[in-house]
This record gives structure tokens, C-alpha cells and sequence, in this order.
């Protein structure tokens, strides 16, 4: 028992000043441990039960660890299983009850949520609507009409592809940076000028929205999802068709949860005749309601 009093009196170095020291005799602090080396391979300070389980050690590279059995710290502060946070506000999204500033301090904070927002202010036209294998690009151009593109979605644009095997000119295109789900959600409405070329007994234009993708790099899309709507014509008060048939602003809707597998994919948006009348002249195009500030818009949010 002397012998372990007179080894810790050589170890430990106590100041006038109240200082305790270990391993240094010049203590710069209440009680101040120099340890023997500065690198993972050493510990500075280790603590076990008593069944030599080991609860916490201090690494001589400055890494802490708690509950981590026989492996050793791999960051500054390293537990195993769960840290439980007393009297943090509980919250729900968009905030997170734990988070990061940019500075690194941890703190209740706003989470980040990425969304492409696009609202257009400009009608586009004018095409038509007689041939099933005829796609109309859908363009989205960056600049004022981009709201908002926290997503960091790119913009562009090829003279030509294909879209199920069948050409498509005047292509426009979004670039979506990373692998994820995104929920698209596109709103718009269409009209055409003046009587149908042709004539069915439907009295209604059936209309794709086309849904599109492809990879960086290629020009082959494939068709992801396909909505359809109608365009409805204008009657008079007896139930018959006017001259200026389809003169409404007819609803165009796209609703799309997509998951992205790779980096830079190619995502289109399309127009596609499928039946009923018909115009084969370019006299149809994305119009304005009354009352509207917009010609549409499409929300995109990875979820």
C-alpha cells in the first residue's frame, strides 16, 4: 500500500495554488493530465466497470468514445446507441429538433428543403393536334419565370430525340443533379383558335401530358408517366357547338413522383394528340385564364 501511495505522489504534482497535475509538474489547471502520446495508438484516459467493460476513453488524438466496447473512437465524439436531449422543443417539419448551423454548432434550426418552382408568364404555341405521333416539347427556360431552385435543377435544350422510338424536334429539358424522389406537380391550360380540321362525334380533344426521361448525355427518352385530359368545346345556350370551339382555357394537369438512380438525368415534359377532333393547322396553344397572373406552373419538391 506504501508503494502505490509513493507512486502516485511521484505521478501527481499538487501546486501551492491547489493544482493538480499528472504527468506534468507545472499544472495549468485545477486538475491537468499531459498524457505520454498524440495519436489514435494511445489513450489518455480510460474508465471500465467492473465486469472490464469499458464506458469511456479518451484517445491521445483527441477522439472520445462512449459505450464503444472493444473498438476505439473514429470521430470526435463517438457513442454507441442512443444520446438522449433533455427539454428541446419538440417540433414538426419544417424544423428539425436537432441541427447544424455553418458554423458547426448544433441547434434547433429550419431544415432545407429543395424545390424547383416555375411560374410561367408567357403563353407558348402555337402546334397541332392531329397526329398521335407528334409530340410537342413542353419548354422551361431559365429566368424570371424560375421562382425558386433550391433543388439546383439545370435547363436545356436539343434540336432533336425520340420519345418512345418516335422523333421529336425543339426538344426543352430539365437536368435533376442528384439521385432522389422528386414530386412534380404541373398545371396549365390549353385552347385552339377557329373550327377543327376534322370532326368527331366526341365533341372533345383528348390530350397527353407525357412525362419523359433520359440519361446524361442521351437523347433517348422514355416515356415515365402519361396524363390525360380533354379539351372541351365551347357550346351555346341549345347545347350546340359555337364557331370558336375549343376557346376555354382547358385544364392540363401533371402529378409525377419520380425517383432519380443517377446523376444528371434528363427530365421532358411533353404534348401529345390522341383523339376526337382534331387541328392540323398550328392553332392551338397554352393560354391564360381570365383572372389569371399565369399561364401555369410546375412545382417540382424532393421529398
Amino acid at each position: 500500500m506504501k508503494k502505490v501511495i509513493f507512486i502516485f505522489f511521484i505521478m501527481v504534482c499538487t501546486s501551492i495554488s491547489g493544482q493538480v497535475g499528472i504527468n506534468t509538474a507545472v499544472p495549468s489547471a485545477a486538475f491537468d493530465i499531459v498524457s505520454k502520446g498524440n495519436t489514435s495508438a494511445t489513450k489518455a484516459l480510460e474508465i471500465n466497470n467492473s465486469d472490464n467493460q469499458k464506458l469511456l476513453e479518451m484517445l491521445d488524438n483527441g477522439n472520445m468514445g462512449i459505450n464503444l466496447g472493444a473498438s476505439g473512437p473514429t470521430d470526435r465524439f463517438h457513442v454507441k446507441t442512443d444520446v438522449k436531449h433533455q427539454n428541446l422543443p419538440v417540433l414538426s417539419p419544417p424544423y428539425s429538433p436537432l441541427g447544424a448551423d455553418a458554423s458547426g454548432a448544433a441547434k434547433v434550426k429550419l431544415t432545407d428543403i429543395k424545390y424547383f418552382y416555375y411560374k410561367r408568364t408567357t403563353g407558348f404555341g402555337n402546334f397541332s393536334l392531329s397526329n398521335t405521333n407528334t409530340y410537342t416539347s413542353i419548354p422551361f427556360i431559365n429566368g424570371t419565370d424560375v421562382r425558386g431552385n433550391t433543388v439546383g435543377f439545370g435547363f436545356g435544350s436539343e434540336p432533336s430525340g425520340t420519345v418512345n422510338g418516335r422523333a421529336v424536334s425543339n426538344l426543352n429539358y430539365l437536368i435533376i443533379p442528384e439521385p432522389g424522389v422528386y414530386l412534380f406537380e404541373m398545371y396549365q391550360t390549353a385552347r385552339c383558335d377557329s373550327v377543327p380540321t376534322s370532326q368527331s362525334n366526341t365533341g372533345q380533344i383528348e390530350l397527353n401530358t407525357v412525362f419523359a426521361a433520359a440519361n446524361a448525355g442521351s437523347s433517348v427518352y422514355t416515356t415515365n408517366t402519361i396524363f390525360r385530359d380533354y379539351l372541351v368545346a365551347r357550346r351555346n345556350a341549345s347545347g350546340s357547338v359555337s364557331s370558336s370551339r375549343y376557346a376555354y382555357a382547358n385544364p392540363q394537369k401533371l402529378v409525377v413522383a419520380y425517383q432519380s438512380t443517377s446523376m444528371n438525368e434528363k427530365v421532358a415534359l411533353l404534348i401529345n394528340y390522341v383523339g376526337g377532333d382534331s387541328y392540323a393547322a398550328q392553332d392551338c396553344y397554352m393560354n391564360k385564364p381570365n383572372s389569371s397572373d399565369n399561364y401555369g406552373y410546375l412545382i417540382v419538391t424532393k421529398l
